[in-house]
């Protein structure tokens, strides 16, 4: 990275030991945990090929991400290019004055044939630049680092720049946490709690895969997100966000999610995911366990942890309630469909998007708690999730030493709770019959309540101000502005009659039932007059509490959920 302020790392790739009269060498086209082809390809440049001593060898690019060497039976020779990097996400690469941070498939390619040989790198920091923060095991010499296959070099991102480096110790493993950035948190307060919630973590399934573990950080003006790996996490979060309880338990969320994934994905995990095809899509409809079990537990451990209250935790349930029960695209796309779709759907969301799909984060949250509750009433308390995450971990991961099947999973939940779910899995994860979560969380002496989100009427519409023109940005299926016509990306002229302003806008968006708006707007340069009426609002708002008086069974199925893993 001689001049980062360009935005180029310039990568050398050395090969030895092949033999053949050409090497196909690739470049992935998607990052694992991040389901969408990105065409990583489309940023290099300049590719070249030599022998040893330095001799051209003929390239020929065969297809978007294969480019193949003719090296005439020379064993040795090596591949240099450039990697335009200036997308700063978890899932992409990136590098200016300030840092630089890769992201393993969007720069280092692979001999086609060979992906699991292992190799060293060597990492040349901008001037200046005095720490590379990955999780690499340490090879000889400085910045020298090895990876024992492809898959675990594509599965290690490194921070390159000046970043401050902090540390902790979580079950007997250390951690680190490279900062990347100004922010306002306390160092010793972050590290504590990270320590919490990585041992809770650890108490899941209750074996340690670890023996060194990394957190990259970046700290940005607007974060947010983040992407799990073998031995490490990427997480982007806002500066500031460390200044708020809401900020900063919102941090923890996101470290407790990407830390879990250690077990659930990164080693428990549907059969798909793993060895991975770096080519082309790899399929599974069981995301709503990879990531949506994932997301439930990122709460649960910080409940655990008592980093949330009690309160809280049912407060953040019945929101997860609230939002899937109100998205109409919940009744038209069930959770493994959103998983399989994912490639073609979830990252390239439209203005129907809200019609049509469930996000399999959400669903599956959703879900887990259902199997959660209905396994600790099935074992009158004796068992719970985690015990099926560590039958899947023993048995698959350990043992196997492969994925997991649909079936499979759904037959852990049976062994676990010592009897079948399989009419809730065709009927609730496969199809899309609303989940019962009121008997559910009965079983924890919870109740299930909802009222009206609003009483005021809905049109069912949103609307965005965008230099200057109020325009319609989406339309709830069935409701008066679906049924009436009105269209995303129409432009709001009038409003009864006269120019909306702020407080006259604020009329699309609720008023008495059964009143008219008479709208004039502007669609392809033409103008229209659309008239509607406000109509019932049809979303309700989830709260979940304490019974009154709990029986001693019901109590002991909340404390095995909610409480401490024992």
């Amino acid at each position: 990275m001689p001049a980062p302020q360009t935005h180029y790392f310039e990568v050398k790739m050395e090969l030895g030991g092949f033999p053949a009269d050409y090497t196909d060498v690739k470049m992935p086209v998607w990052a694992p945990g991040s389901y969408l082809v990105r065409e990583y390809s489309k940023n290099v440049e300049g590719f070249q090929a030599r022998t040893a001593a330095g001799q051209p060898l003929a390239v020929e690019k065969i297809n978007k991400n294969t480019w193949r060497v003719r090296h005439a039976k020379q064993a040795n020779f090596q591949v240099s290019y450039r990697v335009y990097a200036f997308e700063l996400t978890v899932r992409t690469s990136f590098i200016d004055a300030d840092h630089g941070y890769l992201n393993g498939t969007s720069v280092f390619m692979y001999p086609a044939e060979n992906k699991m040989l292992g190799s060293t790198v060597v990492v040349q920091p901008a001037a200046g630049w005095a720490q590379v923060s990955t999780a690499l095991r340490p090879g000889t010499g400085k910045f020298t680092y090895k990876a024992a296959s492809y898959d675990e070099l594509a599965d290690s991102p490194m921070e390159i720049g000046n970043q401050k480096v902090l540390e902790f110790t979580a079950n007997g493993t250390p951690h680190q946490v490279a900062m990347f950035g100004t922010y306002n948190a306390d160092d010793a307060k972050l590290t504590a709690d990270l320590k919490k919630v990585c041992e809770e973590a650890h108490r899941v399934v209750g074996q340690n895969p670890l023996d060194h573990y990394l957190f990259i950080v970046h700290n940005l003006e607007r974060g947010g997100g983040g992407l799990e790996h073998l031995y490490s996490t990427t997480l982007e979060v806002s500066r500031g966000s460390y200044g708020t309880e809401a900020g900063y338990k919102s941090f923890l969320g996101l470290a407790a999610h990407e830390y879990f994934h250690l077990w659930n994905v990164k080693r428990i995990r549907p059969v798909a995911l793993g060895p991975f095809d770096y080519d082309k899509e790899n399929y599974t409809h069981m995301l709503w366990v990879s990531e949506g079990m994932t997301e439930y537990y990122s709460k649960l451990l910080n409940e655990r942890a008592g980093l949330l209250s009690r309160d809280e935790y049912l407060g953040k349930l019945a929101n997860a309630i609230t939002e899937v029960e109100n998205t109409p695209g919940n009744r038209v796309q069930s959770a493994a469909e959103s998983s399989f779709d994912a490639w073609i759907k979830y990252y390239r969301p439209n203005e129907n998007a809200v019609n049509t799909q469930i996000s399999y984060y959400s669903k599956g949250d959703l879900i887990g708690t259902w199997l959660d509750l209905n396994i600790a009433e099935a074992t009158k308390g004796g068992k719970h999730l985690d015990d099926v995450f560590r039958l899947l971990y023993d048995t698959y991961y350990k043992k196997a030493g492969r994925g997991f099947t649909d079936k499979e999973f759904q037959d852990a939940v049976a062994t676990v709770a010592g009897r079948r779910y399989d009419e809730f899995f065709q009927n609730s994860v496969y199809g899309t019959k609303p989940i019962d979560f009121a008997t559910a969380l009965g079983y924890a002496g919870l109740t299930l309540s909802s009222a009206p989100l609003s009483t005021s009427g809905t049109i069912g519409a949103a609307f965005s101000n965008r230099s200057g023109k109020l325009l319609v940005t989406s339309v709830l299926r069935d409701r008066a502005a679906w049924n009436t016509g009105l269209n995303v990306n129409d432009e709001i002229l009038l409003i009864n009659g006269a120019a909306p302003t702020e407080e006259t806008a604020k009329s699309l968006l609720g008023g008495p039932v059964g009143s008219e708006l008479k709208l004039q707007v502007r669609r392809d340069g033409l103008n229209r007059d659309i008239t509607l009426k406000m109509q019932p609002n049809p979303d309700l708002k989830y709260q979940v509490q304490p019974a009154a008086s709990p029986t001693a069974a019901q109590q002991l199925v909340l404390e095995r959920w909610l409480g401490a893993t024992k």
